[in-house]
């Protein structure tokens, strides 16, 4: 297996070549089972909540809708609401067979009332949603059908993020194992199958940014492809056409651009750079057209009054700070429906404090991860800057800290997972790696599990009341939970599987790079056994490597040793076992 190395440079150490070991057939079915339960999941999402009954279903449905009818997308705050989707969330309660078709509401609903805040955000997602709804001759379906098959047209947005995840951390820890357990993480965030499983732009932003921040990390540890760098700039373009939470990324793809991969010139990441953010822009026309037309990016929302506050009394920042302690890390663990159906705050904030604890401890060791880690979180605050600014405006202005919300740092997910893999891997030992990784994957499943049980909990009266309301029925919903379930044990089966194989290759190189005097003898003493015998110096073969792929320990973080598969080999030549 070919390897090449780029030397550290002290604190800023360029990225380090390596080739990673071959995905081979086990791990790629692990990540396979853990894409088909991630899709089965939000897809049970999707079936399980009643209509409408996520963060502004109806307005973004409503919005696909009027595009439908010719409503065009008219300035912010001008849009209104269909009266017969209104009605319809008021059958969400009702049998699914005695439910509404869209034709019949329409008829005896055909006003409009409320504001539909919508078009604040580019069309692109409602235009696909309209493509598909009228594509299914929406009009002849139930309210709740129809409201099912746009969810549904959203899961084509949840495919990269497993791969994304999986490839990401991969290649920032060297370790196929901690990719596959990054790739499962995703299950461990129940908001975020929730909203990728109903109707939103959030779905498409999700997606594409996830696309944007995994092909910058394949550029930032050494992908060198035009490919790539075209990618990125496509993928930045759709992600800018989908909601305005992903604008960070602009300076994010720029960066990664201009100063990686560091084998190439400075000329040549300058051309790629323009090359990136050329069609990038194209997504980025809607923000311009904002700024000429309105005079900001983004307008504000005018679902809220202006409330002046009364004499002597004034925005409090410790009142807003519990606003933003409560409402983050809630609503991005698991707050459903409308945030009215909340994980127990136990839970939500213990997840929250772990993963602020062990990424600030642990993610910027020194190590050839240091500089992308650091990158990464830059982006993921200035999200967080940009959305608490925001928010304290609308909070200053309506008494309301409307918008602080956690699901808004899902654009920035893969990024999140990235850095506690990280931090994670630096934190644990080696020989406690194998441990770690089934406690992380019980808890991923435990979790994700507990978020289905509270959803279930606050909506449904038992289990023959979600059969009856299910918009696809008695055995569609079995079905899909079946298949959930399924693909969850064989997901963790397979990936447990991979994990064990890892250890046990760790196993094998610490036998063969052994001196041959620990090994006691007959074993490589000189006495005819030469082919097993290795000197502390000698480097375990590339086929033993090979043999047993996903071995651990990729890097060796303070010493520029680079490692193949099982082997670390420094520049010197002496070989160190992981």
């Amino acid at each position: 297996m070919a390897l090449t190395a780029t030397p550290n440079s002290g604190d800023c150490a360029d990225e380090v070549e390596v080739s990673l070991p071959r995905a081979r057939r086990g791990e790629k079915l692990a990540l396979a089972a853990i894409t088909a339960t991630f899709v089965s999941l939000v897809a049970f999402w999707a079936a399980l909540a009643p209509m409408f009954d996520a963060p502004d279903e109806n307005n973004h449905f409503n919005s696909a809708v009027r595009l439908i009818d010719g409503g065009a997308w008219p300035e912010p705050g001008e849009a209104q609401v269909a009266d017969w989707i209104l009605i319809a969330s008021e059958q969400a309660g009702m049998p699914a067979t005695e439910r509404s078709t869209v034709s019949e509401l329409r008829e005896l609903h055909p006003g409009y009332s409320g504001i539909d805040q919508m078009t604040q955000h580019p069309p692109v997602y409602y235009a696909y949603i309209a493509a598909v709804l009228t594509a299914i001759d929406y009009d002849d379906m139930r309210v709740d059908e129809a409201v099912l098959a746009a969810r549904l047209a959203g899961l084509i947005f949840v495919l990269p993020l497993p791969l994304a995840a999986w490839d990401s951390v991969r290649r920032l820890t060297r370790s196929p194992r901690a990719g596959l357990v990054a790739a499962a993480s995703l299950l461990a965030v129940p908001q975020l199958a929730h909203i990728m499983g109903s109707v939103s732009n959030d779905s498409m932003a999700i997606g594409f940014s996830a696309l944007v921040i995994w092909l910058g990390i394949r550029i930032m540890t050494g992908d060198t492809s035009w490919i790539t760098t075209g990618g990125i700039g496509l993928a930045l373009a759709f992600v800018l056409t989908s909601k305005g939470t992903a604008l960070p990324l602009v300076a994010f793809v720029a960066v990664v651009v201009l100063f990686w991969p560091r084998v190439l010139s400075l000329r040549q990441r300058l051309w790629r750079t323009v090359a990136a953010m050329a069609i990038g822009g194209i997504g980025g026309a809607w923000w311009l057209r904002n700024l000429i037309v309105s005079g900001v990016i983004q307008p504000n929302s005018t679902l809220y009054d202006t409330l002046p506050w009364s004499e002597g009394t004034g925005p409090s920042v410790l009142e807003f700070s519990e606003y933003v302690w409560s409402g983050l890390s809630r609503s991005f663990w698991g707050n459903f429906g409308w945030l009215a159906h909340p994980m127990p705050e136990a839970v939500t904030s213990l997840l929250t404090v772990v993963c602020f604890a062990v990424i600030a401890g642990y993610a910027y060791r020194r190590s050839n991860a240091r500089v992308p880690a650091l990158v990464l979180t830059v982006t993921v605050l200035v999200l967080l800057v940009a959305l608490l600014s925001r928010t304290w405006s609308g909070y200053a202005r309506t008494h309301l800290p409307a918008g602080l919300q956690g699901r808004y740092f899902f654009v920035v997910i893969i990024a999140l997972i990235a850095l506690s893999a990280i931090a994670w891997r630096n934190l644990v030992p080696v020989a406690e790696r194998t441990r770690a990784c089934y406690l992380l994957l019980t808890g991923f499943a435990l979790v994700a599990i507990l978020g289905v049980y509270i959803e279930w909990r606050y909506i449904y009266d038992g289990f023959s009341d979600v059969l009856v309301r299910s918009p696809i029925g008695a055995w569609g919903f079995g079905f899909i939970g079946l298949a959930a379930a399924g693909f969850g044990v064989l997901a963790f089966a397979l990936t447990v599987v991979q994990v064990r194989a890892a250890n046990n290759a760790l196993a094998a190189a610490e036998v063969v790079s052994r001196p041959s005097d620990e090994l006691g003898p007959g074993v490589g003493d000189g006495d005819g056994d030469s082919a097993t015998a290795r000197t502390p110096t000698e480097p375990a073969s590339v086929d033993a490597a090979d043999a047993c792929a996903g071995a651990d320990d990729m890097t060796y973080p303070d010493s520029g040793t680079v490692v193949l598969d099982d082997a670390a080999v420094t520049s010197e030549g002496d070989t160190r076992t992981p």
